[in-house]
């Protein structure tokens, strides 16, 4: 309807004749969205059609930058992409080359790092590295760093001090994945009460989020509604 009433390349209306999923997607991200680009949700959801679409854009576009500048800060945003793309493995090794570099060091980086080793399973190597970093300046780093530094804990069985941690930044982390990560230590713990109270702000929040921003955190937002029930 979009393309017809405004009269648009008869390229797309072909496109999605013969490849609807594809060329739908396609006209909505170049055509429709460019035009509500003044409307954050709009923004956040072309870049998430992107990384649908081309999940690997970002992985090959830090390579050729590489290519051109072989720079530290090149090296660190593969290494990102490939962590921003579930590759985890390949982000610690990159990750580990980095570290070692004259100022690849930094305590961003460090954390970036110790992320990925926890991802691949190795907390008690992302602990060695969390555990000297001193806060972040910024509240909203800081608080992904505690985050993670819950996480580690709970994963090496330290539960009580996870616990706290997860009750001190659950309402300063906007989204819905920390109350996440706090309701499965609450229910890890035998803490039913406060495990539900986490869960229902999950659903209540989820509900409040637009479907760009859920789909994201989907599989957080059913499990909670699975385990809700179950309480």
């Amino acid at each position: 309807m979009h393309l017809i009433r405004n009269n648009g390349n008869k390229l797309w209306l072909t496109a999605i004749i013969f490849l609807p999923l594809a060329g739908s997607a396609a006209y909505f991200l170049f055509e429709i969205l460019p035009g509500l680009q003044g409307n954050r949700h709009m923004r956040y959801a072309k870049k998430k059609a992107v990384e649908k679409i081309d999940p690997e854009r970002r992985i090959r576009q830090a390579k050729e930058n590489i290519k051109l500048t072989d720079s530290l800060a090149n090296w660190v945003e593969l290494a990102d992409a490939l962590a921003a793309n579930g590759r985890h493995d390949e982000a610690a090794l990159q990750y580990g080359e980095i570290v070692v570099e004259p100022h690849g060091n930094s305590d961003g980086i460090m954390f970036k790092y110790a992320r990925s080793l926890f991802e691949t399973g190795d907390a008690a190597r992302a602990w060695d590295i969390m555990e000297p970093l001193e806060p972040a300046s910024v509240n909203s780093e800081n608080n992904q760093r505690q985050l993670l530094k819950a996480r580690i804990l709970s994963e090496l069985d330290r539960d009580n001090e996870a616990r706290d941690i997860h009750a001190n930044i659950v309402d300063k982390i906007a989204g819905i994945e920390a109350r996440g990560h706090y309701a499965a230590l609450l229910l890890k713990m035998g803490e039913k009460i406060l495990a539900k109270e986490q869960l229902e702000e999950i659903i209540e929040a989820g509900k409040r989020m637009s479907r760009a921003q859920l789909d994201e955190d989907r599989p957080i937002y059913e499990w909670a509604a699975s385990n809700l029930k179950q309480l």
